[in-house]
């Protein structure tokens, strides 16, 4: 009964974070159609990218360090839980307004600028006064993600993938009524003050759960150095591909060919693709973690973490296989149209096709850092995480201008793949009674059916198809490819899949009895 309740508890966090990642989709696909992959485009990309994007990973990490801190407290003493809470948000809104305001004073530097774009001076003065908006934004979103560390560890599981909504609605509105007046410099200001509807969305959990701001600093405290050190390594350790992307983006500055938006809008497809099911599982588990470890402990809690892996990429795999497969089409359909060309979608469409086979190592990443997060230790993740950084630098300068965009994000997938394997290895070393076959199972049947897909995808889609045509042919395919699938596991008699239908059975059958 307490599975079934888990994984209702993970399907309703999926399902509202799945809305609020096609809302996010809709909103992309707008700005794609309205400002396309022109200078104007990169300019926004570029002040995003150096602020708004580093702060919500910033920010996350506050978040995931902030979680073991205040669920074992708010368990023991809810009063004492909300004066840990006021502590920590007290602590990280004044650390973020000091980065704030010194950021801003570094943006009316000429070198600033000219770092980061290679362009003309009106251009760089235009990039800065961007990113000068865009900073206001950082202490409200560090408030933000501190409240929903706190709520989180109250479980109320949906905040974290619900509060975007009115963000993503908020910016659709905009880029439908307003962008083509204010322009890019409009949508600049749009996205910033939209931060504060994701802050408004904690308040209805406040007034809920009884909790009051009230101004503490007490930077003595036990729990403040382990939060900052915690967060300190989380930055790194939980935003791997963001600081690949990073690298490829501006790499690609230094190729012809491949703008850089075209990055920005692969990556802004695949994150939240990517992170929906992944971020909806490790949202629910990760508290859970601690008393797996705290109950078994050693191999025990290896051995729990590797079951939680194995069932996670079950479903993980084949939709990587998918992504892949339609890449190119998925992008004709979100984006092409008015200032996204034809052009625009190939060269999208290849950097998502190739960031999408990383989704199962951006999965194992995920988990497993977290899992050493519970056992209070960070090294491995560290060290493992710079690696991939390291080995992705290498294959960037190796592969970029051999291919270009599509070798850039092969090294990001290649980079993080083979990160996902080493930390793997590291975790369950020296661990006996590991069970491999259900995972072989299940890459072989992904494999399998992915490599059907996409010779049927050759042969089917013709590309001058309309895309509510385009739409029905990858619908149906990738629905083959699913029963697919499912069959090869059927077949191979893969034990994590049929675990899955006999707990799907069980309530059927008692719902008959009763």
């Amino acid at each position: 009964m307490k599975e079934n309740k888990t994984i209702h508890v993970i399907s309703t966090v999926t399902l509202v974070t799945l809305f609020a990642k096609l809302l996010g989709i809709v909103r992309e696909s707008l700005q794609a159609r309205t400002f396309g992959t022109q200078i104007a485009a990169d300019l926004y990309t570029t002040a995003n990218n150096n602020t708004i994007y580093l702060f919500t990973t910033a920010a996350y990490a506050l978040c995931i360090a902030a979680v073991p801190i205040l669920t074992p407290r708010l368990r023991r003493d809810r009063k004492a839980g909300y004066a840990a809470a006021n502590n920590l948000i007290t602590v990280s809104v004044l650390l973020s307004a000091i980065v704030a305001a010194v950021w801003t004073g570094a943006t009316f530097l000429p070198s600033l600028a000219g770092s980061l774009w290679e362009g003309g001076v009106e251009e760089s003065l235009q990039l800065a006064g961007y990113m000068r908006v865009m900073i206001l934004t950082l202490p409200v979103i560090v408030l933000t993600y501190l409240l929903v560390a706190l709520f989180q560890s109250l479980e109320h599981f949906v905040l974290q993938g619900s509060m975007s909504i009115p963000y993503n609605l908020a910016l659709i509105a905009f880029l439908a009524v307003f962008a083509g007046g204010l322009g890019v410099g409009g949508y600049v200001a749009a996205v910033a003050l939209a931060w504060l509807l994701q802050f408004a969305m904690t308040v209805p959990y406040s007034l809920r759960e009884g909790y009051r701001y009230r101004p503490v600093l007490d930077l003595k405290a036990d729990y403040v150095k382990t939060f900052l050190k915690t967060a300190l390594v989380t930055v790194l350790t939980t935003s791997i591909f963001l600081f690949c992307y990073l690298q490829d983006s501006s790499m690609t500055a230094q190729l012809t060919g491949s703008p850089a938006s075209a990055f920005y809008y692969a990556d802004k497809l695949f994150t939240p693709l990517t992170t929906t099911l992944i971020y909806s599982i490790s949202t629910v588990l990760f508290p859970k973690f601690s008393q797996e470890y705290t109950s078994g402990g050693g191999a025990a809690y290896r051995k729990y973490i590797w079951g939680v892996l194995r069932s996670t990429l079950l479903p993980i795999l084949p939709i990587s296989a998918v992504l892949a497969a339609f890449g190119t089409p998925i992008v004709r359909v979100l984006f092409e149209g008015g200032s996204f060309d034809a052009s625009s979608t190939a060269a999208t469409g290849s950097i998502f096709t190739i960031y999408a086979l990383s989704m199962a190592g951006f999965c194992v990443l995920d988990l497993l850092s977290k899992a050493y997060y519970t056992m209070e230790r960070t090294l491995v993740p560290l060290l493992v995480n710079a690696g991939i950084l390291a080995c992705n630098w290498g294959l960037n300068r190796l592969l970029g201008p051999r291919w270009g965009g599509a070798g850039l994000a092969g090294a990001t997938a290649a980079s993080i793949t083979l990160g996902a394997l080493v930390m793997a290895v590291l975790f369950l070393w020296k661990t006996g009674g590991i069970p491999l076959l259900p995972l072989c199972k299940s890459l072989l049947a992904a494999l399998a059916s992915g490599g059907a897909l996409w010779l049927a995808t050759g042969m089917v889609l013709s590309g001058s198809e309309g895309k509510l045509m385009l739409v029905v042919k990858c619908v149906g395919l990738g629905a083959a490819a699913a029963v697919v699938y499912a069959l090869l596991l059927l077949l191979l008699r893969q034990e994590d899949f049929a675990a899955l239908l006999e707990r799907w059975r069980k309530p059927k059958k008692n719902g008959r009895t009763g």
